[in-house]
């Protein structure tokens, strides 16, 4: 098959990006699965994220075996980088993303592919559902979206109807690349929640269709729930709950919604504001008093007004926290969540649950 890229390179359809890290166990079962499509016309690219275990070797093991695969290792700088990196290099017309600890089913990017509109001058999204199995291969649940194509005037019906908020999981998807290098959409290094949700969300802002499609061929492996909380420092959370009002403001200005009609969006982005809301609080965060303060401050004073109509919190604890909130009680909010935390409610402390 005749490619033409940039300086000469050859060009296939689809550019795999699979980042690596301490993955030794999982990695060849990924990587064997892609190998495996039905979709002959790809490039595999193994991103190694300064992985301390033999994954790297592992992903040069591999890359001698077959001539679509390229390898690329780097200092260790977090998925968003390895995925960033991924899309530098990539030569496909269309880039797809696996997590190394996953896998998935032969006709993966067929599929992917194939529902792709045969207008090749307009550029879209493509979203599929997925399984989540267990590390034994028991089906946990399935995610199967109904058929479904929306065009550019339609899009509103994206956020009023489907939510597609909560399709913000990196897996499943089918994402142009030239349109990507156009508007310079990349994953956000200093986020450590969300950036799928985000990098989806940019891109909307820029295509022109959305395809929803049935097929669940993507493995997402669902481990046990680790016993510790997820700690990241208050300035990731600030960031991502900043960067989501950003696009959220975007997209309503775009598409012409009203608040009502923006409340999906809005419910999703509290996610965000619960996580940098808590992480102060968290075990491991040794923060001092006048920071915590500090940063309740910033926090609240951001967007006041969609905190007090879309922050709706799940404990009773946190319906007195919000008031406390909402008339700058910053003080006493501060003494009731070290409270709650000395008497071990830690459930106060965990995010509402986000799909993958």
């Amino acid at each position: 098959m005749e490619r033409s890229g940039i300086n000469g390179t050859q060009r296939c359809k689809i550019s795999v990006i699979v980042p690596v890290y301490k993955a030794e166990e999982t990695l060849s079962k990924c990587i064997s699965s892609i190998l495996e499509q039905s979709f002959p016309d790809f490039e595999l690219l193994l991103i190694d994220d300064g992985s301390p275990d033999d994954s790297g070797l592992i992903c040069e093991e591999w890359g001698g075996k077959d001539k679509r695969i390229r390898v690329f290792h780097q200092q260790n700088t977090g998925v968003s980088a390895a995925r960033n990196k991924g899309l530098v290099e990539a030569t496909g017309q269309y880039v797809c993303f696996v997590d190394s600890d996953d896998w998935i089913k032969t006709d993966y990017l067929k599929d992917l592919y194939d529902a792709l509109l045969p207008d090749n001058s307009k550029s879209g999204l493509i979203i599929h559902g997925f399984a989540e199995c267990s590390p034994d291969g028991r089906v946990i649940s399935e995610t199967k979206l109904q058929d479904k194509i929306l065009y550019e005037k339609q899009f509103a019906e994206a956020f009023i109807q489907d939510d597609i908020c909560r399709l913000g999981y990196i897996c499943s998807k089918l994402y142009r690349k030239d349109l990507i290098d156009k508007h310079d959409i990349t994953f956000n290094t200093e986020v450590a929640c969300c950036e799928d949700l985000l990098f989806m969300l940019e891109y909307l802002l820029h295509c022109d269709y959305i395809v929803y499609g049935k097929c669940a061929h993507y493995i997402y492996i669902k481990y046990s729930t680790s016993l510790s909380i997820r700690v990241n420092p208050f300035e990731s959370e600030y960031i991502c709950f900043l960067q989501y009002i950003s696009l959220a403001e975007q997209i309503k200005h775009k598409y012409d919604l009203s608040s009502e009609e923006m409340e999906a969006v809005y419910c999703s982005l509290m996610i965000c504001f619960r996580r940098a809301l808590k992480t102060d609080y968290l075990p491991g965060n040794s923060i001092l008093r006048k920071a915590r303060l500090k940063h309740l401050r910033q926090l609240v004073d951001t967007r006041l007004e969609i905190i007090r109509f879309y922050y709706r919190p799940v404990y009773k604890i946190d319906l007195l926290g919000k008031y406390l909130l909402l008339h700058r009680m910053f003080y006493l909010y501060d003494l009731l969540m070290i409270t709650v935390f000395f008497l071990g409610i830690r459930s106060v402390f965990l995010s509402p649950k986000i799909v993958l």
